[in-house]
Parts: structure tokens; C-alpha cells; sequence
């Protein structure tokens, strides 16, 4: 099994946000040290959920003070940018880290950051699927002209190249049926969320592994990093005292922000999928006892050594756990606890993994 870190710069209300930008760095540049195989970033716009709106250049800046540890973007979305300009700036940093870059990318979901830029979310796969065309076909290295339904441009050469080869590995964001059956029928690799349940996870792996075998891929060459909220303490107990306000303060944030109807209260067809993600009715201001308590035993791995061990390997057999990216730094938990919760999971669990 792999092991990697995520960050994704949450403001929580006790702190600076050069208190958010130092403690975090700290912990990603900490990962290589430790033993990590990865380090994953996440990109968000115009609230507390995270203010880390450039994952491009903490990347960058990660480049330059790790020699080792791979570092993944998850994700790059796409339809805020020019899909030329990522590929100039995700083959620079393959190019500045010697061939260390994991491109996640995605569409997007946050209905607000679609209208802060002025782009039209029920447009977002349509942007996305020919953004990822384009970005593919200008690793190439060789000249080219586009004309397509978003985008247009007569012949140039996107400079530089990446180092990896054919270029860095995709990921793409998926969470509906509909993309991660699309996913697999181009052959991408794909990341999971962090709060579907892992019931559901262990459906969308089967249903993405048949599609992706049914177009000729073989899913055994895929790796699917998983991400969860993972917190290693002392005991049990404690690990959840702990953890369980941080929680509550994410599932907060998230409910503010994170859906695609955003101000408008109308979900986005293309983003039908969201409708399910809330069916089962739990609400932390309602009943936190037992909105905790579904969380613990269905979405994030929260205990002492031994527990996250075990959770671990029964995550192996149930969902074909083969990549944890592991969030320990979620809502607001101390700087020292996140990288003690670090250290445990690398050092006194991940063995047993190897």
C-alpha cells in the first residue's frame, strides 16, 4: 500500500492564515522525511473551506525543498484555467521537481468559485473533457492547431516538455457513474472523495474496474488513491475527542460552500449525482453525537495504532485499499497533533503494509 499526505488549507477562526501557510508546508515538506510516497494539494477559492487557490505554485515551491517524495495535484480545475496554460505550468513543474508530478484534475464543484469567474458550471464537463484533449495532445511537443467547440488556436509549440513520458500521470476527479465510467473508457486513472462512505467507494472501484477492463485497460496497472480524514492519536478516546470537533468544523464549511447550486439553489443537471451524496439524512448541528458516529464508522478513520491498523486491513479486503492519501490536518486540528498523527501512521502502520 502507498502512503501520501493532502493538504488543503483550511482557515479555521483561531488562527493566521500565515499560521495556515507555514504550519502546512511544514507538514508536506515533513512527509518526504518521514517515509511518505506522496503529497497531494488541493485548489479552492473564496472562502475559509481553503485558501490554497494556487496549487501550482505549492507545487513549485514543494519542488524545491523535497528531492524524493512525488507531488500530486488534486486537483487542478480545469475550466478555470486555458487548457494551454496547464500545460505549460504542469510540465514546468515536472520539469523543476525531475519528473515528480502527479496531475490530478478535475471540474470543479463549488457553485460559488463558478461564479466568481464568471464560468458557467453547467458547461463544466463539456470545458473539461476538451481541456483534457488539448493538454494531452500539447505534451507531445509537437506543433499543433485546435478548433473545437470551446477553444481555438492556429498552429504553436507548448514549451516546455514534460520529463515523464509520454507525460506526467493523470488523474482524473470522479465521483458520478458518469465520469468515472468516462474515466474508464479513456483509460484514466482516478482519485475518490473524501466523504462518500465507504460503502460507495467500494461500488464506484467495481463499476470503474469492469468499464475500465470492458475498453481494454487493465485496472491492476491503475492504482486508485483513496482519500480520507485520518487521524492516528494516543488512544482511542482521545483520537476522537480530538478529531471529532475538526470534523464537525470541515462537514460546517463544506455545507456552506460545497454545493454546485451555490446562490442559486438549483443543482446543475450535470451535477444530478450531489443529489445522493446527502441521503442519509445526518446533520452535525442537529445530532453531532450521531453524525460522529456515522463518520467514524463510515468515512474517516479515526482511533489509536492499533485501530487505524486494523481499519486498514479490513479497508484492504473491502474496498482493494492500494493507496491511502491520508488527510490528517483537517479542520483546524493543532500543528503538532497533525504531525504526530503523521509520524504514527508512517512510522508504527505503514509497515505492516509494505
Amino acid at each position: 500500500m502507498k502512503f501520501a499526505v493532502f493538504s488543503l488549507m483550511q482557515w479555521p477562526e483561531d488562527r493566521s492564515q500565515g499560521d495556515v501557510y507555514h504550519n502546512e508546508l511544514a507538514q508536506l515538506e515533513a512527509a518526504e522525511s518521514q517515509g511518505y510516497d506522496a503529497v497531494w494539494l488541493a485548489e479552492h477559492h473564496f472562502s475559509r473551506y481553503g485558501i490554497g487557490p494556487s496549487i501550482h505554485l505549492t507545487a513549485a515551491h514543494l519542488a524545491a525543498r523535497t528531492q524524493r517524495v512525488r507531488i500530486g495535484t488534486a486537483v487542478t480545475i480545469a475550466p478555470f484555467f486555458h487548457p494551454l496554460r496547464i500545460a505549460e505550468e504542469i510540465a514546468m513543474l515536472d520539469r523543476l521537481s525531475d519528473g515528480r508530478i502527479d496531475w490530478g484534475v478535475g471540474r470543479g464543484y463549488q457553485g460559488h468559485e463558478f461564479a466568481g469567474f464568471g464560468v458557467d458550471i453547467r458547461k463544466s464537463h463539456l470545458l473539461f473533457r476538451e481541456q483534457l484533449d488539448v493538454v494531452t495532445r500539447a505534451w507531445s511537443g509537437e506543433p499543433f492547431a485546435w478548433q473545437g467547440e470551446h477553444y481555438a488556436f492556429p498552429e504553436l509549440q507548448v514549451l516546455p516538455t514534460p520529463v515523464q513520458e509520454p507525460h506526467p500521470p493523470i488523474w482524473v476527479a470522479a465521483i458520478s457513474p458518469e465520469t468515472l465510467g468516462w474515466a474508464a473508457d479513456q483509460g484514466h486513472a482516478v482519485l475518490t472523495d473524501q466523504f462518500a462512505p465507504f460503502h460507495k467507494i467500494a461500488e464506484s472501484r467495481e463499476f470503474y474496474c469492469e468499464r475500465l477492463a470492458r475498453a481494454g485497460f487493465d485496472p491492476a496497472a491503475r492504482p486508485i488513491p483513496t482519500l480520507r480524514h485520518v487521524y492516528v492519536g494516543e488512544s482511542l478516546a482521545r483520537a476522537r475527542e480530538e478529531a471529532g470537533p475538526a470534523l464537525l468544523w470541515y462537514y460546517r464549511a463544506l455545507a456552506r460552500v460545497g454545493s454546485p447550486a451555490s446562490h442559486t439553489g438549483t443543482l446543475p443537471e450535470n451535477y444530478s449525482f450531489y443529489r445522493v451524496l446527502g441521503e442519509e439524512g445526518l446533520d452535525p448541528d442537529r445530532d453531532r453525537d450521531g453524525f460522529l458516529a456515522y463518520l467514524f464508522e463510515n468515512c474517516a478513520i479515526v482511533g489509536d495504532e492499533a485501530y487505524v491498523r486494523d481499519k486498514l486491513e479490513e479497508l484492504q479486503e473491502r474496498i482493494r485499499l492500494d493507496y491511502l492519501i491520508a488527510w490528517q490536518n483537517f479542520g483546524g486540528l493543532p500543528h503538532e497533533a497533525s504531525l504526530a498523527s503523521q509520524r504514527r501512521l508512517i512510522e508504527k502502520i505503514a509497515p505492516a503494509f509494505a
